[in-house]
């Protein structure tokens, strides 16, 4: 089996859903945007990509009819590339990633791109729930249909996770999010893209569209505290789940070029690390917050991986709630977990965010002189992805 190599990765900023400045860009440009940065990074021509797997969550209307196929032939990629949208919902990134490590590791094609799109203010808002649930199987397990709001309060119920813990918690990833922020971290990670925003005026009620350039995540709110987040009411009455201790609705893409390292270290390439594998792991729809540590113990054995191994550990914050159960569960230390911050502040573009975690987990890994890390991402269903990184 080969080395895979990841040698270009970039993203979008992450703008508020809605309200932000991607809120009436299509998917096709999005994603078709980080393709093209991607591979200026990477210093690869287009001809030479073999496939394009893009992650997305909800592949349908601006994200759908098969989105990667028509971003790489937005992105001037050529009729001759193939591509291919897959849907594991927040697991889809990563799962996009894994796909093409594996074409690559079995000598299928020697270069490819993984990516992950999102536009949840063109296509949630707007989704088709014709036949949406299916009777039998809701009657039978009807968690499978919950909001990813009610499994984080039952995680927060069963296993005693505090909302004071939980916000605690998120004043602590604010401002680690502040200081990568100031760091010129994520600067470094984003291509800024200039596209047209709906705005509407408070007064008139009016809607305009205004052209503007994304440079910077949209969704940190620095200067977070307890009390402030102790102010908010819960989704849910009893629960303790709230808009401040919740991953935001975000839209984005991120794409990753990846390659046979051998080829890639021929040529001179810039290697940003090596994407080891993927392992999955299943538990019940209800409690989908707790996957990401089965998952993890699952990888680790695979590849013979001790904890202190391990420079680095990215746990989705897709709720305060997920990242405190796993890092209890993993016993992961804190200076090594979530150094950056997470998704709370930065936000969540379902399909984006896996991809985004590999690509800065392996750039924070270069800063840092480290050697392995492992990502872990929890999803719909009660399922979760985690990969194993290493520099």
């Amino acid at each position: 089996m080969k080395d895979v190599a990841v040698i270009g990765y970039c993203r979008t900023a992450i703008a508020k859903a809605k309200r932000g400045a991607l809120n009436q860009t299509h998917g096709i440009p999005l994603a078709a945007h980080v393709l093209t940065h991607a591979l200026e990074r990477a210093q690869v021509d287009a001809g030479e990509i073999e496939d394009v797997v893009l992650g997305c969550g909800l592949p349908e209307g601006a994200t759908g009819h098969n989105v990667a196929r028509n971003a790489a032939l937005a992105a001037g990629l050529g009729v001759g590339v193939p591509g291919v949208t897959i849907n594991r919902y927040c697991g889809s990134g990563i799962t996009a990633a894994s796909m093409i490590a594996s074409r690559i590791a079995t000598g299928e094609i020697q270069a490819g791109i993984a990516g992950g799109v999102e536009s949840i203010s063109l296509v949630q808002f707007n989704m088709n729930f014709n036949g949406f649930f299916y009777e039998p199987l809701q009657l039978k397990m009807p968690a499978v249909w919950w909001t990813m709001n009610q499994t984080a309060d039952f995680v927060s119920q069963k296993y005693g996770i505090t909302r004071e813990a939980q916000d605690a918690y998120v004043v602590g990833s604010q401002q680690r999010v502040e200081a990568a922020s100031l760091a010129g971290k994520f600067a470094e990670e984003i291509v800024p893209i200039t596209t047209m925003k709906s705005v509407t005026d408070k007064e008139t009620k009016q809607t305009r569209l205004e052209e503007i350039t994304l440079e910077r995540d949209e969704g940190p709110r620095p200067g977070t505290t307890l009390e402030g987040l102790a102010s908010l009411p819960p989704v849910y009455e009893g629960g303790t789940t709230t808009a401040g201790n919740a991953s935001q609705l975000s839209d984005g893409a991120a794409a990753l070029v990846m390659m046979d390292a051998d080829l890639a270290a021929q040529r001179g390439l810039p290697i940003l690390g090596l994407f080891r594998g993927m392992q999955l792991s299943g538990v019940a729809p209800e409690e989908m917050s707790i996957a990401i540590a089965p998952a993890i113990r699952k990888l680790m054995q695979r590849h013979a991986l001790t904890m202190d191994a391990i420079d680095l550990w990215e746990l989705h914050e897709a709720y305060a709630v997920t990242t405190l159960y796993n890092q209890a569960e993993l016993e992961t230390p804190w200076e090594t977990t979530n150094v950056n911050g997470g998704a709370i502040a930065l936000g969540h573009p379902y399909g984006m965010s896996g991809v985004r975690y590999v690509g800065s987990t392996l750039m924070e890994l270069g800063r840092r002189g480290g050697g392995k890390a492992i990502v872990g991402v929890c999803t719909a269903g009660g399922m979760a992805t985690a990969a194993y990184l290493e520099r």
